[in-house]
Parts: C-alpha cells; structure tokens; sequence
C-alpha cells in the first residue's frame, strides 16, 4: 500500500512540473497612434529588451475622469511558412477585461499581466499616472507548442464611440537558444 501512494506522489509531482518552452517570446516593435488629445495628457510607450526578454514600460495620464472605455483587439499570426492566421478579432469592455478572468487562454495571459505590473483600475481618474512598470510575458504560461513566426496585434481603444488610442505591436516567437 506504501508503494502505490509513493508512486502515486511521484506521478503527481512530475505531472506538476513542466518544461521548459523551447521558444522565446520577443516584441520587435510598439507603435502608438491616433491618441485623442481631448482624453489622454500623455500616453508613452518604451520597450526594452534584457536577459532574453522583451519589457514594456508605459505611462498613461487621463485629462478627465471616466468609466466606459472599449477595446477593439486583433491578432494576426504568420507561420514561417507564411501562412497567415487570424487568431482573433474582438470588441469589449477595458474595465470587465481587466477585472475578469477569461476562457481565451491569450486573453487571460494579457490580463493577468496587466494586473501583476501595472496600476490600471477602473473608473479612470484624470490627472492620475498609470503606469506599467516592466511588463512582459512569461513563456511559461503560454501553451507548450506554438509555432514559430511573426505576428501583429492591434489595439483600438474607443470611449464614447470615438477613437482615443491606436497601439501596435510587431513580434515574434523564435527558438530558444
């Protein structure tokens, strides 16, 4: 009886652990556009790369106080083979993405970041500086095997049915060396 539960807590532990991923998860490019003046004080962007991974550090100011904004977000993925793929193209509630934990495993990845480095909290504030502070993707939580390639997101921020931010990203999944 010993035996069966010391194989069974071996088996356990080792359906626990994972691998490592043998990909890396790189962000080539941020570009911000079409910010509404009338909303946003500022709105920068950097991205840095260290140790084998891309940061993003941002700085959000709002001119007034607000609680609906939308979120129009697509993502583009290029095969090696240069076959595109439209993993998704989506419109929804900033504030219920991020407090809401989601069935898209990408958008649950997103979100939870979103909540581990940043400050973004709803209703928005003005004259308050969000900030995200190191941001990046861990690997490990995206799923084992995702082809190598290139892909193009985009982020369409809306309040009141007019355009408040543009923001895309270029990137790619590369081997891990």
């Amino acid at each position: 009886m010993i035996a069966v539960l010391w194989i069974c807590w071996f088996l356990i532990i080792n359906g626990v652990r994972t691998e490592p991923r043998n990909f890396r998860l790189v962000l080539d490019d941020i570009i911000v556009s079409d910010r509404d003046p009338d909303l946003m004080e500022k709105l920068e962007v950097q991205l840095s790369q260290r140790n084998n991974r891309s940061y993003v550090d941002a700085q959000i100011i709002f001119k007034r106080n607000f609680k609906d904004m939308s979120a129009r977000t697509a993502l583009d993925f290029w095969k090696s083979s240069n076959t595109k793929m439209r993993l998704y193209d989506v419109r929804l509630d900033a504030c219920l993405f991020l407090d809401m934990s989601h069935k898209n495993r990408l958008f649950n990845i997103f979100a939870k970041a979103l909540r581990k480095y940043s400050n973004l909290s709803c209703p928005f504030k003005a004259n308050f500086t969000y900030t995200f502070k190191q941001l990046y993707f861990d690997e490990q939580e995206l799923p084992s095997f995702i082809p190598l390639g290139v892909f193009r997101a985009l982020i369409e921020y809306s309040t009141k049915q007019k355009l408040s931010a543009r923001i895309k990203i270029r990137g790619k999944i590369v081997p891990r060396l």
